[in-house]
């Protein structure tokens, strides 16, 4: 069975066409064309005739006869306004326009080359003919990526060509790993489209499938089939309910898509998915390009529908299917729209049908309208959402939430901001709290005429009420203010023929901020953002709690100094540390019910460094130092190196304390064509595998083969397995394959582009 599929999958890649998914990116110009060999063409290029309609001849000999014809022997050049041709003998007729070239024959215009030993060409209503035989050709107009080949026969009649006993690939010159053989090719420059019939693709020399008529793209975009993708995967055994088990060999995936390009700014891609153990899946996904009035940094906003249909699985004897839709629109300069709906049959789709199991999963649709007018320094959002979880802990929804912000004086040195937010929450499981939280804030700022010291002063108050069902009306209140003091100074020294930059802030901040009972206000939205790890930005911002539903008080003064040290586009290290004492031993608490929490006199201690060499080499490193232990408690490291897109590692490693967990992904080339890639992200001390992903690729400038083995659940006995395979011909199909974009999603920074 794996064999008939594994050629079916070479049989449907050989007639697939380009898409605007497929970004084959190779051309003589690209320096990380590293797959590619020099770019060449059949001989070397020639200039063109400098005149509008004259022809410049060059030759050791020549000869005129009275008939105005004219014979030229010996290195013989003939330059026209839109050609050139070169041999050892021409014949020219200067009546008829017709040019008889034998011996080593090189013609060239904008677009086209060609080799041979026998060409005659002819103006014909200012169009130019050419007819050559046994002639190698080349169309130059694609850059590395050039159609060439050998024919019998060449007809060029302007932009149509005819070639006739011929082959065609896509492979740069002398690197023929792939060729289709035809009877005949018509390639159309104007209509960019090719036919081919009774055509034959050989790779490596061996035929793969033979199509009477075949058709496809020259450049860009076109309808047609794209490349398939095959995977084999395990499914669970079940159990009926007269307790009969069923057992799954191995099973088998199958996937055909087929690209309708609709029009310049839209189209569509149907597929037909074949799941051995399920049944069929019928897949569609629409996109527009709409263009906004004002670009606002996009060049244009999309709308994108998806869906996927199994009318009956096989072994639930139910419907599953997915829907997903978005889209970004401008309705005027200043008012926009964001609309996303997502939404799956049932929880276990991912498992069951795309075979993954991702952890903490939650689809969010939305719909929100934000208005931004920076001139008058005001913003309004309005914003619904539901949220359907999959493999998450259900979470509060914001079934309408609206917004308002105005910034008084703000070119002044004392602005004033003004918020206004109302939100109705609701929650999926009975007996949560639910209801209407409504707040405002008013916030000052000055920052005092001061080079040195820079003196910052602050004072804010908010006012909140929830309406809630089930449950008594809350009013609360909290007023806050706040001054800080950094010494900034700076100095440079040289660095091996480099000015290094260094920048020292030490500062001093106190904040204050009311103590208000809180515990009896439901957490909507609100985190606390000492759970994981307590960082410098935490410590430095001055708040404790995302969210609305809790203000923590304060009466604390904290201390930090920070550097930067750079060398202009090469090098940059930061770093910083910080600590805050507290007046109050106390701190509002985010556990339920709740009021109070207490604390030591003083916070641990947080470090950070971030280092940056080129885009090359990143570095950060997040500590939290408890001085009473006079130990780390809880720290974050990453490192990547990231050399090009298929030679990089990036190591993420994470302690908080009570859970541990691993990122590591990284791509490595043993050939300049053949490289292996691999990543896991896993919870170490749960001994969890959230995603692991590994697999080897062979990758030249015109055929690309992979293969990837997923890893991915939520715990030691609940994984999806699955393992992906797919033949890429460039020119034949599209490069975005599914298992492609899998790989890419899985693999942060790789790029699987054939280049």
């Amino acid at each position: 069975m794996k064999r008939h599929l594994i050629f079916v999958i070479l049989f449907l890649s050989s007639f697939a066409s380009y898409s605007e998914e497929s970004k084959v990116i190779c051309s003589p110009y690209k320096p990380d064309c590293i797959n590619c060999p020099e770019f060449t063409t059949l001989f070397p290029l020639e200039e063109f005739g400098d005149g509008l309609e004259s022809l410049d001849i060059e030759a050791d000999n020549s000869e005129m006869s009275e008939s105005n014809s004219y014979y030229f022997s010996g290195n013989v050049k003939l330059r026209a306004p839109a050609h050139f041709l070169s041999a050892d003998e021409v014949h020219y007729n200067q009546e008829s326009e017709l040019t008889s070239a034998t011996g080593n024959v090189k013609f060239q215009d904008d677009t086209f080359v060609m080799s041979s030993d026998k060409l005659t060409s002819q103006m014909i209503d200012n169009e130019l003919i050419a007819k050559t035989t046994n002639a190698n050709y080349q169309d130059i107009a694609s850059g590395i990526l050039s159609p060439n080949g050998f024919a019998e026969e060449i007809i060029k009649d302007g932009s149509n060509i005819n070639l006739i006993n011929t082959t065609y690939t896509l492979c740069p010159l002398g690197k023929q790993d792939w060729m289709v053989e035809a009877k005949k090719i018509e390639l159309n420059q104007i209509t960019n489209r090719g036919v081919a019939d009774s055509a034959t693709l050989f790779f490596y020399g061996m035929p793969i499938f033979y199509m009477p008529k075949y058709g496809w793209v020259l450049q860009g975009r076109g309808s047609g089939f794209l490349a398939p993708n095959y995977n084999a995967y395990s499914e669970d055994d079940t159990t009926d309910v007269n307790g009969n088990v069923t057992k799954y060999e191995r099973q088998n995936r199958f996937r055909v898509p087929y690209y309708f390009n609709i029009a310049p700014d839209r189209d569509l891609i149907l597929a037909l998915t074949y799941m051995s153990s399920r049944g069929f899946i019928y897949e569609g996904k629409y996109r527009q390009l709409v263009k906004p009035k004002i670009l606002n940094g996009r060049e244009d906003s999309i709308l994108s529908i998806e869906s996927k249909y199994l009318a009956e699985d096989k072994i639930t004897g139910l419907p599953r299917w997915l829907l997903y839709s978005s889209l970004e629109q401008d309705l005027t300069e200043k008012l926009k729209l964001s609309v996303t709906y997502n939404r799956i049959s049932d929880r276990n789709y991912y498992k069951d049908i795309d075979r993954t199991s991702p952890l903490d999963l939650t689809l969010k649709s939305n719909l929100i309208l934000n208005y931004i007018n920076p001139e008058k320094n005001f913003s309004a959002s309005i914003l619904t959402e539901h949220e359907q979880t999959v493999s998450a802990v259900p979470e509060y929804q914001r079934a309408l939430d609206t917004g308002i912000s105005k910034t008084f004086r703000a070119e002044a040195k004392t602005p004033i901001s003004l918020a206004l937010n109302a939100t109705k929450f609701s929650h999926e499981t009975e007996g949560k709290s639910s209801g209407v939280r409504s707040s405002g804030r008013v916030s000052i700022t000055r920052t005092l005429a001061s080079n040195f010291p820079v003196i910052t002063t602050k004072a804010s108050y908010e006012a909140s009420y929830y309406q809630l069902k089930n449950a008594n009306n809350i009013n609360r209140k909290a007023a806050g203010a706040g001054i800080s003091f950094s010494f900034p100074f700076s100095f440079s020294n040289d660095l091996e023929g480099s000015k290094l930059n260094h920048l020292v802030t030490p500062s001093i901040s106190y904040n204050y901020k009311q103590k208000v009972v809180q515990g009896n206000i439901p957490l909507f939205d609100t985190t606390d953002k000492y759970d994981d790890i307590i960082t410098f930005a935490d410590l430095t911002s001055g708040e404790r709690y995302t969210g609305r539903d809790r203000v923590t008080n304060a009466n604390d003064i904290t201390l930090a100094i920070s550097t930067n040290s750079s060398i202009v586009d090469k090098v940059s290290l930061t770093s910083g540390a910080a600590q805050t004492f507290y007046a109050d031993d106390q701190v509002v608490s985010n556990t339920g019910s709740t009021n109070y929490e207490t604390r030591k006199s003083y916070s641990d201690i947080a470090t950070t460094i971030r280092l940056n060499i080129g885009d090359k080499i990143t570095f950060a490193n997040d500590i939290q130092f408890n001085p009473d232990k006079n130990k780390i408690v809880k720290k974050e490291n990453s490192l990547s190196l990231k050399l090009t897109p298929k030679k990089f590692i990036t190591i993420a490693l994470s302690d908080e304390g009570e859970k541990e967990t691993a990122k590591i992904y990284g791509s490595y080339p043993i050939t300049k064509s053949f490289h292996f890639f691999g990543g896991i992200d896993r919870i170490t001390s749960q001994r969890i595998t959230k995603q692991e992903t590994t697999g080897i690729a062979y990758e030249t400038c015109c055929w690309a083969a992979r293969i990837a083995h997923f890893k991915e659940g939520g715990g030691s006995t609940d994984y999806s397995y699955s393992t992906g395979f797919e033949l890429v011909f460039t020119g034949l199909g599209s490069t975005a394959t599914p298992l492609k974009g899998r790989i890419e999603g899985n693999i942060p920074y790789y790029n699987s582009e054939l280049r």
